[in-house]
């Protein structure tokens, strides 16, 4: 299994804490914008459109340091202090290299809460900031690191804006939402077939990734819980069940069938049951869905592929039951719930058939985001890109 192409589909980026200052393009919003300042203990806290999120005290919860034991020494932590790779493309490279990664696809950390920033404008700001910081990070080796872009869904023509210009000036492979209603929308709202219909046409795969609570995001767990073991449990793996409901049965993807979606970092033991259930009402029950033409479990092989980690037990049964063809494989390389070390050599010695175990780990994110191999100089790549002509 070495001659396989590797593909991280759920990979992070750490944003450096001089990100707005330096990036931001309209000044007057600093003040709004995601910062880091010393509190009057002088610990390090984190503090975003005026809000400081709810989390155990200290920020080194963000970005651990891959391969060390999460322990309440986190508290004492500083940001800037998570691991290099988080920050740095060369120290990333590193790391990607010791573990046999060719590719990481880039999402955000602090980023992962913009779709609760109130203020459209701001919003469509820092989204700007990191999509530019994000294109100079991955200078270094742009056919190894992916820009997934931000965009700003709390209004969809800013976002449409937004995901052209990541597609079009930064080339980005692309964009990522939160699966969670914002400001009484879920993603079958009418009003995001806008934002629907520039990714179909931009040919632009959007990622659906739950993230931290901030105010405007409604996120389940977080309404009954305090305990962020019960929140990050729930949140997950619900939301994205919600989420793929919705873009199923409320008709988005029959209405935009050229549109690709990936959920991402909520494993994928619960997508059979998921989908059986989806299909037994769309079989009992369908009247009530008339946007929804055909069985969910079609329109999900049809336009979608879920991402899971080396450590899943459900993965053999997951391959068997929806289909290797739409697997993806990740790590959520460098938070502190990562699955990185020797995950690699893990997976590739699973007893997944050779064949699926190809597919997951590679090839078919390259064939999803439409990757351009050519410039990976190896075998393997040369190898893929014959198959897959």
């Amino acid at each position: 299994m070495n001659n396989s192409i590797v593909i991280d589909t759920d990979s992070h980026i750490l944003e450096p804490i001089d990100l707005w200052p330096n990036y931001i393009e309209d000044k007057d919003l600093l003040p709004l914008a995601p910062r880091f300042y010393e509190d009057e203990s002088g610990e390090q806290q984190f503090m975003i459109e005026g809000f400081q999120p709810p989390r155990p005290k200290g920020t080194g919860l963000g970005g651990r340091n891959v391969g060390t034991k999460l322990q309440d020494t986190v508290a004492s932590q500083r940001w800037e202090d998570q691991q290099p790779g988080g920050f740095q493309a060369a120290a990333r490279l590193q790391d990607m290299d010791k573990e046999g990664v060719d590719i990481a696809m880039l999402y955000p950390t602090v980023g992962l809460r913009y779709t609760g920033i109130k203020d459209s404008r701001l919003a469509a700001a820092v989204c700007r900031a990191y999509n530019n910081w994000l294109a100079d990070y991955r200078k270094m080796a742009p056919h190894r690191l992916i820009g997934i872009g931000a965009i700003p869904f709390q209004e969809p023509e800013l976002a449409v804006k937004e995901m052209h210009y990541v597609v079009n000036e930064l080339g980005f492979k692309g964009v990522f939402t939160r699966p969670n209603p914002l400001r009484d929308r879920n993603l079958d709202h009418p009003d995001y077939d806008l934002i629907w219909e520039a990714a179909q046409s931009l040919n632009c795969p959007v990622g659906i990734h739950e993230g931290g609570f901030m105010p405007g995001i409604a996120a389940i767990g977080h309404d009954r819980f305090e305990n962020l073991v019960y929140r990050h449990m729930a949140s997950h793996p619900m939301e994205q069940q919600l989420a793929c409901m919705e873009i199923i049965l409320g008709g988005v993807l029959e209405r935009f069938p050229q549109l690709k979606v990936i959920f991402l970092e909520s494993g994928g033991g619960w997508l059979p049951y998921w989908l059986e259930r989806m299909d037994a009402h769309y079989e009992r029950m369908g009247w009530m869905i008339p946007h929804c033409k055909l069985r969910p479990t079609e329109y999900f092989q049809r336009q979608c592929l879920i991402q899971v980690q080396s450590d899943e037990s459900t993965t053999t049964m997951l391959s068997e039951i929806v289909g290797a063809d739409h697997l993806c494989w990740g790590t959520d390389y460098p938070h502190f719930d990562c699955n990185w070390t020797a995950a690699v050599s893990r997976f590739q010695s699973s007893s997944l058939p050779e064949t699926a175990i190809r597919k997951i780990m590679g090839e078919n994110a390259a064939r999803f985001f439409e990757l351009d191999l050519s410039a990976m100089k190896t075998p393997e790549a040369a190898l893929f890109q014959k198959v897959s002509q």
